[in-house]
């Protein structure tokens, strides 16, 4: 769940134990050492022993839907105790909403029950799961407070409440950028709207934004969170209030930067209110971290802006005046005649901008040369995944079909998924040397780049490269390899020999 600085959306309530008095100061310098070494280590095994006093993570507001065929869940979780006996006190929902049992572990017995939870040796917490519905004749905005109270043997009692609302906000996004391109390092503005078509007002609003594909915030909000290419903001109820059917909007112009290898980056925004928003557990909220930037602020708008029907999200792609040069990347198969070979046939991404689309590398097979050997695992045909490369037929067809082998073949398609600048993606491939030569046909030819992301690469001349075949005489196990490894047996038997002969030198 996420901590109370970041979102109003969680109640955390921690029992507090008494503190003993202070020894008299005489004593204390009397046996400063042994004590102060005696709390360091009890210090040392309190740290990484867990908590004994019980914790109780329940929302602050709790959304229920007057959608009939909807019934919201409401999560309580208790922490920190290996023992726990929670007291739910709904007498208040009357009229308001209905609670009822999710989990057969805790029974609902209104007005006023009672769950006893049993945590694990891992301490991660006792989780009870509730259903909410309207209660009939409830209207929208109606609200009312359920009321906790935990207690654990030894530990001092934790309450707590949720304020249960019947209706929900429902925010829709709507994002229009200042232009669609932008050159290498160049910045766009985006104005961002928000709008609540939900039924009760949106008390507080949760705004993410994810970017993707060389673009950044050039602007680092103080009250936003920032992890990679995910930021999280939140604006309590006391910043932000959006009535139903109004619509607010950023106090300024979201900027975002591209990067230097950029060619069709992007963004999505998200908005949700407080409370229903996805909250993340403490150990992942943890790893954000805050700007230090001009705070985000959200202001009514002039006219509402009705976005895409239904869309809680907006989605922004950037085209970047850039271009990738893409660069076929071919090896020698070398060996006599039956041996075999193997050679890397693949692409090389020479920039100046990445391409976050496939590359589609085509590797025809030389002339006198059989393939023994090429990438292919069983397992993805059986599970309906692609293979990062498929035999073709002749007619140009993938040879699909499940098998324990990938069969042999005149021609490949292999896909690297994406194409980073300086990278190079290769694929394996193991072939027999049939004949002495000649040895033709054997190239490689990549193209990249997809309907919505061509690839610009304006230097074909080094989109396709020869695969050519290196013959020696000797027998078919006369391998580079395998001469390497004689060699390099063959240096070491020398070594020897000399060593033996200047030792028998020396004992003359």
């Amino acid at each position: 769940m996420i901590t109370v600085e970041m979102c109003e959306g969680v109640n955390r309530r921690r029992g507090v134990g008494r503190r003993g008095a202070a020894a008299p100061a005489g004593r204390l310098r009397a046996a400063v050492g042994p004590v102060l070494l005696l709390a360091a280590v009890l210090a040392g095994l309190a740290g990484c022993a867990p908590s004994d006093e019980p914790e109780l993570v329940v929302p602050s507001v709790f959304y229920v839907s007057r959608d009939p065929g909807s019934t919201d869940r409401l999560d309580v979780q208790e922490r920190g105790a290996a023992r726990v006996t929670v007291t739910f006190d709904a007498r208040d929902l009357k009229g308001v909403a209905v609670l009822r049992t999710a989990m057969d572990a805790c029974p609902v017995r209104l007005p006023v029950f009672r769950c006893t939870g049993q945590d694990d040796v891992s301490r991660s917490g006792i989780h009870q799961y509730f259903r909410l519905g309207p209660a009939r004749g409830a209207t929208a905005g109606d609200s009312a407070v359920l009321r906790y109270r935990v207690t654990s043997p030894g530990s001092p009692a934790v309450t707590a409440s949720s304020r249960i609302v019947v209706g929900k906000p429902v925010l829709a996004v709507d994002a229009r950028p200042d232009r669609h391109d932008v050159d290498p390092g160049g910045t766009l503005a985006v104005a961002l709207t928000v709008t609540n078509t939900g039924d009760v007002p949106a008390r507080g609003v949760a705004l993410f934004m994810s970017t993707r594909d060389g673009l950044a915030p050039a602007v680092k909000h103080g009250n936003c969170r920032y992890r990679d290419a995910s930021t999280w903001c939140g604006l309590p109820a006391a910043d932000v209030v959006i009535p139903p059917g109004a619509s607010y909007r950023l106090g300024a112009r979201e900027v975002l930067r591209a990067g230097r290898d950029a060619t069709y980056p992007g963004v999505s925004f998200r908005a949700a209110a407080l409370g229903t928003d996805y909250v993340p557990p403490e150990e992942l909220a943890a790893q954000y971290e805050p700007g230090d930037g001009a705070a985000l602020r959200l202001v009514p708008a002039a006219d509402r802006v009705a976005g895409k029907a239904g869309a809680d999200s907006a989605d922004l792609k950037v085209r970047v005046r850039n271009e990738s040069d893409l660069v076929a990347v071919a090896g020698t198969a070398t060996g006599p005649v039956g041996s075999r070979a193997t050679v890397r046939v693949g692409v090389r991404n020479d920039g100046p901008g990445a391409l976050p689309a496939p590359v589609r590398v085509e590797f025809t097979v030389p002339s006198g040369t059989t393939v023994v050997s090429s990438p292919y695992e069983f397992e993805r045909d059986e599970e309906v995944i692609d293979q990062e490369c498929r035999a073709l037929a002749p007619d140009g067809t993938p040879l699909a079909d499940p098998s324990a082998r990938q069969p042999s073949a005149r021609r490949y398609v292999c896909t690297a998924s994406r194409a980073a600048v300086g990278a190079t993606t290769t694929f394996p491939f193991t072939l027999r040397i049939d004949r002495d030569g000649p040895h033709r046909g054997g190239r490689v030819t990549v193209s990249g780049g997809g309907a919505g992301s061509p690839g610009r690469d304006t230097a074909t001349a080094n989109d396709t490269a020869e695969v050519a075949v290196s013959v020696w005489p000797g027998p078919a196990w006369a391998t580079p390899g395998r001469c390497v490894a004689a060699a390099v047996v063959l240096a070491l038997l020398l070594l020897a020999a000399a060593l033996s002969a200047w030792r028998r030198r020396r004992v003359r």
